[in-house]
């Protein structure tokens, strides 16, 4: 049975079908799952249906809002996200989408700042997240391991958002990036980067981004056995233990 801290986002595993991503984790009991609405169109119906989802089993749940949208659609987005906060989960936004920070501030805690890519200008490295923090107090972090590694395979920048944000962290992503910045499956060298953080992690839910399509089910919980060698603490990666 899986580890009750380590889940999907739906996204990854059926791109816009929901339903479908939730119906599966729910025949292989995971216990952590992450609603995604990356693309604006995605958005409306699933706030739509969540009445309508069954996510009792679930221990942890958390909402993805869209990666893109126009300036005068933001309030139209908050508004919808308004709903899900409601139910209580953490909202995940990349914070290149946020103009008006004033609007999202209503989240409180409940809004998770990820941590941006190479492709992003803001929110990569501690300098531009300590601003947005600064922006939203309130709000905490959700951490992307790829994204971090893939600006630093060193894994400085990585020790660095750990060691400054460890108290923010409330969320971690994790899964490895192709050179088009894509979310793929876990590499044996990624797990073993991973392991250096699973002590200053260990209590934090984790939410598997690899895209594994429903061609490749049984790849799915091989990934999850992967995530969970990567941040279950076994003692044996202490060389970055000051990070906790």
């Amino acid at each position: 049975m899986p580890n009750d801290r380590f889940g999907f986002s739906t996204g990854a595993l059926e791109k816009s079908d929901f339903q479908t991503a939730v119906e599966w984790m729910r025949a292989n009991q995971i216990r952590c799952v992450e609603l995604s609405a990356l693309r604006l169109d995605e958005l409306q119906p699933l706030v739509d249906s969540l009445g309508a989802l069954d996510l009792d089993q679930f221990v942890y749940i958390s909402f993805h809002a869209p990666s893109s949208f126009p300036k005068h659609q933001e309030k139209f987005v908050v508004d919808l996200l308004t709903v899900v906060a409601r139910h209580g989960w953490n909202i995940v936004v990349h914070p290149d989408v946020i103009s008006t920070p004033s609007l999202w501030q209503v989240f409180g805690r409940q809004l998770l700042l990820e941590n941006m890519d190479r492709r992003k200008s803001t929110g990569r490295n501690v300098e531009e997240l300590t601003k947005l923090f600064e922006e939203l107090p309130d709000s905490r972090l959700c951490l992307d391991l790829a994204h971090a590694r893939q600006l630093d395979t060193t894994l400085g920048l990585l020790h660095d958002i750990v060691k400054t944000f460890k108290d923010r962290i409330a969320e971690v992503h994790i899964s490895e990036l192709d050179s088009r910045c894509s979310h793929r499956p876990l590499s044996e060298s990624a797990v073993t980067d991973y392991q250096y953080f699973a002590q200053a992690l260990e209590n934090v839910p984790v939410i598997i981004e690899s895209v594994i399509d429903h061609l490749h089910h049984s790849l799915r919980l091989d990934e999850v056995h992967l995530a969970e060698k990567a941040l279950t603490p076994n003692g044996v990666f202490e060389q970055l233990q000051h990070v906790t």
